[in-house]
């Protein structure tokens, strides 16, 4: 059995997810994020998970609302993980996500990211070309499922360009 990471990323940037953005909504930074599955050495998956899941490479829009050093982010205009920031630094953690169509059983997850970010200024140490950068943890903090057991990560990375905000 695998594991859709897909769905599970898509689930996770709020398709079906009633934290839906306000129309009006006014981000004071925007992203166009690529994410992408980290690989081992060997060129695997880097997961810890029995079941290894699948190739994830997708580009979403991350808008960042921010409220001194906290920061909301939406992806493609829905409610996805809060966090704080400190100068270029960004830490941000989801909600807890159930998974509950799963042929092996329900599973619940989170994800925890970081990343370097630039609103167009250069002065972070990002190449040129891109203002975000950064890394994202799946965890699967419950399951039913024997091939995606509690405590098992997936690792995507992040990198992105401004759009304005």
């Amino acid at each position: 059995m695998q594991v859709n990471l897909s769905a599970v990323f898509l689930l996770a940037a709020g398709v079906g997810v009633a934290c839906k953005a306000d129309e009006t909504l006014a981000f004071d930074a925007e992203y166009t994020v690529n994410v992408a599955n980290a690989l081992t050495d060997e060129g695997t998956l880097d997961t810890n998970c029995i079941d290894a899941g699948r190739a994830v490479n997708e580009t979403y829009v991350y808008g960042l609302l921010f409220e001194e050093a906290d920061v909301s982010i939406y992806i493609n205009g829905e409610g996805f993980a809060s966090g704080t920031r400190t100068g270029c630094q960004l830490s941000y953690q989801s909600s807890v996500w159930l998974e509950d169509d799963r042929a092996g059983g329900p599973v619940r997850w989170q994800i925890t990211g970081t990343a370097t970010y630039e609103t167009g200024a250069g002065s972070c140490g990002l190449e040129d070309g891109i203002q975000w950068e950064g890394t994202e943890t799946i965890e699967v903090v419950e399951s039913e499922d024997e091939a995606v057991p509690a405590g098992c990560t997936y690792e995507l990375l992040t990198e992105g360009t401004f759009n304005g905000g």
